[in-house]
């Protein structure tokens, strides 16, 4: 285990990539402790929508985008707006480079959430509940929200 709670058997790109998604403001949730996690759900929350990951293993993780309206148990969705299922590196990286809830190019037709997404009650238990300090916790939305301003903002032509 290291410094930053991660799972020591995870590569040195995927747990930066983790702390990345700490960083970002996400709520880590360690199934069954921090220390022998079985797997961990993180979860960012714009109010109309929550960004999900669920990462069971190096090659088998699962990072979505849920509209909190359909949320009962955030470890059971029932409906997302966009979903990335791949291994840790790629799914935590499409995570970190999902656009604000906001941005035209934004994700928003909803769609069945696939059973992937779902943790057995059995796997939730002990849960271990890591929420971000309050300058991450607000970390996504400025960045993203950054991005938005910029990719929305008219950049004025030259005159020649």
């Amino acid at each position: 285990m290291n410094s930053n709670h991660q799972p020591a058997t995870f590569p040195a790109e995927v747990d930066e990539l983790l702390t990345a998604v700490a960083r970002d403001g996400f709520t880590l949730r360690y199934c069954n402790g921090p220390h022998q996690p079985t797997l961990i759900v993180g979860t960012y929350d714009w109010g109309p929508f929550v960004d999900l990951v669920v990462l069971r293993g190096l090659d088998d993780v699962i990072s979505a985008r849920v509209p909190t309206a359909d949320i009962t148990d955030i470890f059971m969705p029932e409906v997302i707006v966009w979903l990335y299922a791949s291994d840790a590196r790629r799914a935590l990286q499409a995570l970190l480079d999902l656009p604000h809830p906001d941005h035209p190019q934004a994700p928003t037709k909803p769609a069945p959430a696939p059973p992937a997404l779902h943790v057995p009650a059995a796997r939730e238990c002990p849960v271990t509940v890591r929420p971000p300090s309050a300058l991450a916790a607000r970390a996504r939305r400025v960045r993203l929200g950054a991005a938005l301003l910029a990719d929305t903002t008219e950049v004025p032509s030259e005159i020649g």
